[in-house]
């Protein structure tokens, strides 16, 4: 039987920081609502080794942090064969009102995107890195011999397709329940959807509705020793349709209807925690050809002029969140065209999928924010569940019906046309 340990440990920064995830200028925090925290699960086979699965309340990471905790790694787990980074899984929920400032903002995906992710602050980055290997090497400490209780079913009313609401959408809700023989109790559990409860108006660190969902299971009678939430396949998936206001209450609204759904599909017995594997796979995906800097100022003119004219018609706030996320959309796509001669130096880009094993589970761990259009068809072909924002995030990955609608996510993302679905076939040939 395979041993898990765990630890949580807070990563909220004590002073004002630049929050993430909206394209907002000078978004600095005001306050902290609820704290955000990096949870750690060491699963321990004494045959094959460790698989970590680190969990951050933050929006994503690049490889500026995930370097750093590779690193301090390397010694507290020198006892086993090969890089420390195939062992360990690092997933960001992707909250929009946790903190960046710890990124890459000189190369790569946060270049063009500073006022989503925040100017690199090296206190920020230490206090990222420092925390995850703190909770790493102390769940390594407290491995016990456990079982597991996996269930699948659904979670309506919380995300939906955030382009159309009539788009088909993956509303699957994953559960794994790990139950120690010390009696210590851990829930993961998997959907998708972006944590956008609150809106860019909100100047207070928060993980959103997943931080809800864990103060009211997280070390509470009756409740959990710690709560994980890994997101799946969210790059089409929000609470634009669902929500009805941007406020801490909704957040409470949200959480209880997750605690529902999850009390919904508890069945089964817990059995022998007898397999955990983690493999990487690494795939070649052909880069978007960035438009030339005329172009992309035009496509920005008619975004914010449909924006204002949409305005004055008083259209819903559905409707003016999906015109004003083509206007984020098209900004990204101009500053990319000043950038067009250094991205055409290559052709392609490398990029790396885990593929995750927990007994007869097999998840896709996927590197982007890959629409569950794309997860669909994956999950048709095969008994598979997705995780979504995995270790180095690298962007959208949007089907071709968003390409040939000019939506944010495909004008925003840094792979071509079509790609998202020769991704799914390139992953497919694996599960």
């Amino acid at each position: 039987m395979i041993k898990l340990g765990f630890a949580r440990k807070d990563i909220t920064p004590g002073f004002p920081v630049p929050m993430a995830g909206y394209f907002v200028p000078n978004r600095i925090s005001q306050g902290v609502h609820d704290n955000l925290y990096v949870r750690a699960l060491y699963l321990e086979d004494s045959k094959h080794g460790p698989v970590v699965i680190l969990q951050l309340d933050l929006l994503g990471l690049d490889r500026l942090c995930l370097d750093k905790i590779y690193s301090a790694l390397e010694e507290p787990m020198s006892g086993y064969k090969g890089p420390v980074k195939n062992r360990i899984l690092i997933c960001a929920t992707h909250t929009h009102s946790g903190f960046g400032g710890f990124f890459n903002i000189e190369s790569g995906l946060s270049q063009e995107l500073v006022y989503l992710f925040g100017d690199s602050n090296p206190d920020l980055v230490n206090l990222v890195a420092e925390k995850s290997v703190e909770a790493v090497v102390e769940a390594s400490k407290n491995c016990v011999e456990t079982n597991v209780r996996i269930n699948r079913g659904t979670a309506e009313g919380i995300g939906m397709n955030r382009r159309r609401a009539d788009i088909p959408c993956d509303t699957s809700l994953f559960t794994m329940e790990f139950n120690r023989l010390d009696q210590k109790k851990i829930l993961l559990y998997n959907l998708c959807c972006h944590p956008t409860v609150l809106s860019s108006e909100n100047l207070l660190l928060s993980a959103d509705f997943p931080g809800a969902v864990a103060e009211k299971l997280e070390g509470v009678p009756g409740g959990y020793d710690m709560v994980v939430f890994i997101n799946g396949s969210a790059g089409d998936m929000s609470t634009r349709f669902t929500r009805q206001e941007s406020s801490f209450s909704e957040c409470n609204r949200y959480a209880n209807t997750i605690l529902e759904a999850l009390e919904g599909i508890k069945k089964g017995l817990f059995l022998p925690l007898e397999k955990a594997e983690l493999n990487y796979h690494s795939f070649s995906l052909k880069k978007a050809i960035p438009s030339d800097t005329q172009s992309a100022g035009i496509n920005l003119q008619n975004a914010l002029k449909n924006l204002e004219e949409l305005k004055s018609q008083n259209a819903g706030t559905a409707i003016l969140r999906k015109a004003a996320s083509l206007v984020e959309g098209a900004q990204i796509a101009l500053l990319k065209s000043g950038n067009k001669e250094e991205i055409e130096k290559s052709e392609n880009k490398t990029v790396e999928t885990g593929i995750l094993r927990i007994n007869d589970s097999v998840i896709v761990c996927s590197p982007f924010e890959l629409f569950s259009s794309l997860a669909l068809i994956l999950k048709e072909k095969k008994p598979v569940e997705c995780f979504g924002y995995i270790n180095c995030l690298e962007g959208y990955l949007a089907d071709i019906d968003a390409w040939d609608n000019f939506d944010y996510e495909a004008l925003s993302g840094d792979f071509m046309r079509g790609e998202g679905e020769r991704y799914i076939e390139l992953v497919s040939a694996l599960v």
